[in-house]
């Protein structure tokens, strides 16, 4: 089945009118095509939207390492500039490549070119545009903030998770953060070796590690935990994730995997 030209579906994606009978019909009957349509519709949207999205948030470079072998773009592009203008110079590369060989008009006069065709490569441009700002939204970062700073999470204190004798191969961080309810959070991230028919728990412990807090079973590799309201963070400042058994025993099982301290120390 011939599917309709992907420049024709993008400008019907930005609301132009354009298709032939035929392209309409063949649309209307094409899951395809109305798929293509609908995600173009979408990018286009973001697109548009981030004119009025308010404070430019810098994502992590991460984020344009991933969208640069997303478009295949080389070098990596490391900034939304950066990424819009290569998403142009490949636009206008595929313009390019795309053109017939310039026509021998000295004798019989200018070429007379189709309006679709001189309309339809700009918009493809702004399409493809607003493709990479919405993948920079499915990455899960987004390039604008309507909120102001008082409204996003504060860190409170950091903590590197170093690993116990029995987890040599272990490693890990923690995070202290306060949403902007006053709700406080303990983020985790560690790498430990799998084990069969056992969990893992984080804890909070005292300096002295004479008392403990249990914050949760972790899932993976990650997660997020809250603190209890009024725990003094300052004596349980331990951050503990420890390997348990399905015994019914809600006690630490002493075998900690890692463990560090909360510092607001840089």
């Amino acid at each position: 089945m011939r599917h309709v030209d992907p420049d024709i579906l993008a400008l019907l994606a930005l609301g132009e009118q354009v298709a032939l009978p035929e392209d309409s019909v063949h649309v209307s009957e094409c899951e395809q095509c109305r798929r293509e349509i609908e995600v173009l519709s979408r990018a286009a949207m973001v697109g548009r939207s981030t004119f009025d999205a308010g404070e430019l948030v810098e994502p992590p470079s991460r984020v344009w390492e991933r969208i640069s072998d997303e478009l295949s773009l080389a070098p990596p592009a490391t900034g939304v500039e950066a990424v819009l203008a290569a998403v142009g110079d490949a636009a206008d590369s595929a313009d390019a490549a795309d053109a017939p060989a310039s026509p021998d008009v000295s004798a019989a006069g200018a070429t007379v070119h189709s309006l679709a065709e001189r309309r339809r490569r700009p918009w493809v441009g702004i399409v493809a545009a607003a493709a990479a700002v919405a993948l920079v939204a499915s990455a899960g970062t987004a390039l604008w903030s309507t909120f102001s700073p008082a409204e996003r999470p504060t860190i409170l204190a950091s903590a590197t998770l170093d690993a116990f004798p029995a987890w040599p191969d272990s490693a890990g961080e923690a995070t202290l953060e306060q949403l902007p309810d006053g709700t406080r959070v303990i983020d985790v991230n560690f790498d430990a070796p799998a084990t069969d028919g056992g969990y893992r728990e984080v804890w909070l412990i005292t300096t002295d590690a004479t008392a403990l807090v249990s914050l949760g079973i972790v899932e993976g590799t990650s997660g997020q935990f809250t603190v209890p309201d009024g725990l003094d963070i300052s004596s349980y400042d331990l951050v503990d994730i420890s390997e348990e058994q399905f015994d019914g025993n809600p006690a630490h099982s002493g075998d900690s995997i890692v463990r560090g301290q909360l510092s607001t120390e840089a």
